[in-house]
């Protein structure tokens, strides 16, 4: 009977309100608030790359004319696929973010069902020793679906926040300060690589500059060094954004899969032993 009242009360979420009060409210707050934190991270990341990226389509697309028209897009076009790259990867790191919130939510909506099941398989397996105390195989049907929903049930319950929360510890250590590092130079080569100080360090004040000269070919000279200003800029622009984008990736590799992967096959290795230690111990004190 005790067994199911307390069946009835998880299937209706008063043990989980009990629960929370115990502590798992407090674990939940802290991967709520670091997954806030890392999405607002990503977006930031994102919407930087996305300005970058849209400055570098506009010079992309745009000429030059000294007599005859230059197309930029050949010399900005390296740079332009690292940022579609690193671009690429905070949209991805983004959409995994989300899709971790999302998950722990419906940890929220189920983890009380299998709460209740647990209990009421507790109480057919206790009915069923007494009432058919010689359907052994009955038995042991009972108890693997036993250790099946207790394992997932101390899953749905401790091992997923906790291997979120792992991964928030070793986020804030080692990924954070290289992802907060990114995003600050990020926001220099913004400032830095838009169409309008391109043109102006480069071929537009060249260009007006050349229409002055007496002769066409003064006027090529003058384009020709412009030029040749704007790849040893954008040179040296790609080897840094080579160098983000490499670590943006890894960054976010790290923060949304392996973290939470290595502290999720620790915790469910862990788990699985104590589990089927607990049930192996009670099946060898039976008679």
């Amino acid at each position: 009977m005790a067994l199911v009242a307390g069946a009835a009360l998880s299937a209706g979420g008063h043990i989980d309100r009990a629960l929370h009060w115990c502590g798992l409210q407090y674990l939940d707050r802290a991967n709520e608030g670091y997954l806030d934190d890392a999405f607002d991270k990503s977006l930031a990341g994102f919407l930087l790359l996305s300005s970058i990226k849209g400055g570098l389509a506009v010079v992309e697309g745009s000429e030059v004319g000294v007599g005859f028209s230059l197309e930029l897009g050949d010399i900005v076009q390296p740079v332009y696929d690292y940022v579609d790259i690193a671009w690429r990867a905070a949209l991805a790191g983004g959409t995994i973010i989300v899709g971790m919130q999302l998950a722990l939510r419906g940890l929220a909506l189920i983890d009380h069902w299998t709460l209740a099941a647990l209990l009421l398989l507790l109480t057919a397996g206790n009915l069923s020793r007494w009432l058919l105390p010689r359907r052994r195989g009955l038995h042991q049907g009972m108890r693997e679906a036993l250790r099946l929903t207790t394992t997932l049930t101390l899953a749905f319950y401790l091992l997923l926040p906790l291997s979120v929360t792992g991964a928030a510890a070793l986020s804030h250590r080692i990924t954070r300060p290289m992802i907060e590092a990114s995003q600050a130079e990020l926001r220099r080569i913004d400032k830095e690589i838009s169409p309008q100080k391109l043109g102006r360090e480069s071929l537009s004040d060249l260009a007006a500059e050349s229409f002055g000269s007496p002769t066409l070919k003064n006027r090529l000279a003058d384009t020709g060094t412009g030029i040749k200003m704007l790849i040893a800029f954008l040179k040296t622009e790609t080897e840094r954004i080579a160098a983000l984008t490499f670590k943006l990736i890894a960054a976010y590799v790290f923060d949304c899969l392996l973290f939470p992967l290595l502290f999720g096959l620790i915790l469910i290795t862990m788990l699985k032993g104590a589990v089927n230690y607990v049930f192996d111990l009670s099946r060898a004190r039976q008679p």
